[in-house]
C-alpha cells in the first residue's frame, strides 16, 4: 500500500477530529437550572423565580409580640436562601431571623463553609422575643455552600416548612387590598394572615451580576389588621441620596424608622434599607408609603 500524502493525511485527521467534537462536547450534560440537590440537601422545597431559586424557612416556632400585640409569622419573621447559578459555581444570598442565643453559633457553622456575613441587626423594634436578622453571602460548589447553610440551620430551633395543604385558601383579610393596591401602584398578595406589596429594584450589581428582587434588592410593605386600625411593616431599598428624603416623608406620615443600614457588601452602587413601622388607618399608611416609594423609583443610579 502506498504511503498517504501529506495532504490526504491531514484531510482525514481534520475529518475524524470534526467527527469526535460532538463525543468530548456532549458526553457529560450539564442541565442548567436543576437544584433538586439543593433541596435534597435542606431538606425543603424551592421555587424559581427570575432566574433565581429560593427556599424559604418561616420561624413559626417563635410566637412574636409587637408592642404586646401577636403578629403573625409571614409579616416579616422567616428566614431564605436565594441560588443563582454563576458557571460551575453559585452565588447563595439570604437573610436568617435568629433569637440572640443563636448568632454565634450560626456564624461559626458559616464560617466553616467559607460564607460570609454581611450584616446583622434588627428589622424591627418593640418585638418580643427579641429577633436579629443575619444577611449573607457566598460564592462556590453549589452543593458545599447548601451543606454549609444546612448546618448553619442546624444551630437555631429553624423548623422545616409545612407542604401547604391541597385545596385550601388562605383566610379572608379584614382590609381593603385593592384599595391598597390603587394607593401604592402596584399589585400585592395575600398569604399567612397579612397582605404583601413587594417592588424590585433594578440597576444594582454584584460581582457583576444584576440582583434581582429574588435575591433581596426591593421595597416593600406588609399589611394586617383591620381598615381602621391596621399595622405596616416593610423596608426600602435606597441609594444614599435618597435615604433622608425617605425618612422625611415615613416621619410626616406618623410612620415610625426602626432601622437603616446595609444588607449587603460589594454591591454598586451602594444601597441602605430603611425598615419601618406604622400603625393606624389603612388608607393614611397606604398613602405615606405611596409618597415614600415614589422617592425610591427607577434603577438605581
Amino acid at each position: 500500500m502506498k504511503k498517504l500524502r501529506p495532504v490526504i493525511r491531514a484531510r482525514i485527521f481534520l475529518t475524524l477530529f470534526i467527527l469526535l467534537i460532538p463525543e468530548m462536547t456532549y458526553s457529560k450534560p450539564v442541565f442548567a437550572g436543576d437544584f433538586s440537590e439543593v433541596e435534597k440537601i435542606l431538606g425543603a422545597p424551592g421555587q424559581l423565580q427570575e432566574g433565581v431559586f429560593v427556599v424559604r424557612f418561616p420561624r413559626s416556632d417563635i410566637k412574636i409580640k409587637i408592642y404586646g400585640e401577636p403578629m403573625p409569622t409571614a409579616l416579616g419573621f422567616g428566614s431564605w436562601i436565594a441560588w443563582k447559578e454563576m458557571g460551575a459555581e453559585a452565588m447563595v444570598m439570604g437573610d436568617l431571623v435568629l433569637l440572640e442565643e443563636e448568632i454565634n453559633p450560626v456564624i461559626s457553622a458559616l464560617a466553616e463553609s467559607r460564607i460570609n456575613v454581611t450584616a446583622l441587626h434588627n428589622h424591627f423594634i418593640g418585638e418580643d422575643p427579641r429577633i436579629l436578622y443575619m444577611h449573607i453571602y457566598g460564592l462556590g460548589p453549589m452543593t458545599a455552600l447548601a451543606r454549609g447553610m444546612r448546618n448553619a440551620l442546624t444551630k437555631t430551633n429553624t423548623p422545616q416548612p409545612l407542604p401547604a395543604a391541597a385545596g385550601t385558601s388562605p383566610p379572608a383579610l379584614a382590609l381593603d387590598t385593592r384599595r391598597i393596591e390603587q394607593i401604592i401602584g402596584h399589585p400585592g398578595q395575600a398569604g399567612g394572615g397579612i397582605f404583601k406589596i413587594t417592588v424590585g429594584r433594578p440597576g444594582v450589581k454584584m460581582d457583576g451580576i444584576e440582583m434581582t428582587s429574588s435575591m433581596g434588592l426591593n421595597t416593600w410593605a406588609a399589611f394586617v389588621g383591620t381598615n381602621e386600625h391596621a399595622h405596616v411593616a416593610g423596608d426600602v431599598a435606597m441609594t444614599t441620596k435618597e435615604v433622608n428624603p425617605v425618612i422625611h416623608v415615613l416621619r410626616g406620615g406618623g410612620i415610625d424608622i426602626v432601622a437603616v443600614h446595609n444588607h449587603m457588601l460589594d454591591e454598586e452602587p451602594r444601597i441602605f434599607f430603611l425598615h419601618y413601622w406604622g400603625t393606624g388607618p389603612v388608607e393614611k399608611l397606604a398613602e405615606t408609603l405611596r409618597a415614600a416609594f415614589d422617592q425610591v423609583k427607577g434603577p438605581a443610579r
